[in-house]
């Protein structure tokens, strides 16, 4: 929370002096590509980026904030569940993994007005990885608002990228529009971490039954079974420790006004 508020702290003094440049919205899709030892856990995540940037008047340099939201572990599955008054009836159990980074953003670019602008991007800001239990009535398709939630797990670490991209000006296809205004983006950088633990609902494959030596514990649902009325444990996932690191990769658009 401390670093949430610092972020937006920073933001807040930044808008403030930097009043006469132009703001930009850009919003997209991110695909993450794990690496080092947070690749044996997780294989890709996908998810919504979105970002608001203040260009300067030379419109080399941008400053602001960057917000993604992806998701790399989904699980689904039909379990007997106990209301508090003693029934039971089957549900649908859904467990989310994610991750969300919001980070203060700055990009350099190497040329101006042009309809191909290269660009460098430097990022720094914290990463929450959460795990999201959700139980839904199967029966109930008039509302979207599950019986039961839950975090099952969450961690955090301080995280830094470093990148670059390329935007093109899409108003140079339209001679009605007025120029530079709607770009598209294409973007890499890759993002460091410190140690996380997270929650995968998949484990991964392992070589003779042995467990990753990263793994540190297991994540387990009591259910209970109607015709006994036994309570069981359900496995619901693993979770690992491990240093942040991914590759991200990017399709944007960005608008300027």
């Amino acid at each position: 929370m401390k670093t949430y508020l610092l972020v937006v702290l920073l933001f807040v003094v930044t808008h403030a002096a930097v009043g006469q440049w132009t703001r930009e919205w850009t919003l997209g899709y991110s695909f993450s590509s794990p690496s080092g030892k947070m690749k044996q856990n997780i294989k890709q995540g996908n998810g919504v980026i979105m970002d608001y940037h203040l260009l300067s008047p030379s419109k080399k340099l941008s400053l602001g904030v960057d917000f993604n939201y992806s998701i790399y572990g989904y699980d689904q599955s039909r379990q007997q569940y106990t209301f508090p008054d003693g029934t039971t009836a089957e549900m649908d159990i859904n467990v989310t993994n994610s991750f969300l980074n919001l980070m203060v953003a700055g990009r350099y670019f190497l040329l101006t007005h042009k309809k191909i602008l290269p660009y460098l991007e430097g990022k720094a800001g914290y990463s929450w990885f959460t795990t999201n239990l959700n139980i839904y009535d199967p029966d109930d398709f008039d509302s979207c608002k599950p019986i039961e939630e839950d975090i099952l797990q969450k961690d955090g670490t301080l995280i830094y990228s470093i990148g670059g991209g390329l935007r093109y000006d899409l108003t140079s296809l339209f001679k009605k529009l007025r120029k530079e205004r709607l770009f598209i983006n294409l973007s890499g950088s890759y993002t460091q971490g410190g140690l996380v633990n997270y929650m995968n609902t998949d484990a991964p494959s392992t070589h003779m039954g042995s467990s990753p030596p990263n793994r540190t514990g297991d994540v387990e649902a009591s259910f209970i079974n109607t015709q006994t009325q036994v309570i069981h444990k359900h496995h619901v996932g693993y979770v690992y420790t491990s240093f942040a690191q991914m590759m991200d990769y990017r399709v944007t658009f960005t608008l300027r006004y």
